[in-house]
């Protein structure tokens, strides 16, 4: 679930590219400018560089999968390890080592 916005901010991309690197709606974000009625600086609409819409969304699409990824994922690699950990430790006790 966490994966969606990035997947959103990707196709789009990718849709955007086909036609053509630099005349898709994703470059000059034309269609935001007109939803906002471009009250921001032009840099926010055209390009990726930083701080320009395409950036922004690059972020927020990353931190929010980051996010579900560590709130769904570390809980997983904990159960994981600990399993492991048991495993090793019962080794030791056959093996006569103390821990």
């Amino acid at each position: 679930m966490s994966a969606l916005p990035m997947a959103i901010d990707g196709g789009t991309h990718i849709v955007s590219d086909l036609f053509g690197i630099g005349n898709g709606f994703r470059d000059n974000n034309a269609w935001l400018a007109s939803l906002t009625n471009s009250i921001l600086p032009a840099a926010f609409y055209a390009g990726d560089a930083l701080g320009s819409f395409n950036s922004w969304m690059r972020i927020g699409t990353g931190v929010l999968f980051g996010i579900g990824f560590a709130w769904l994922g570390f809980p997983k690699f904990e159960e994981f390890f600990a399993d492991v950990a048991s495993t090793i430790a019962l080794k030791f006790q056959r093996a006569g080592v103390s821990l």
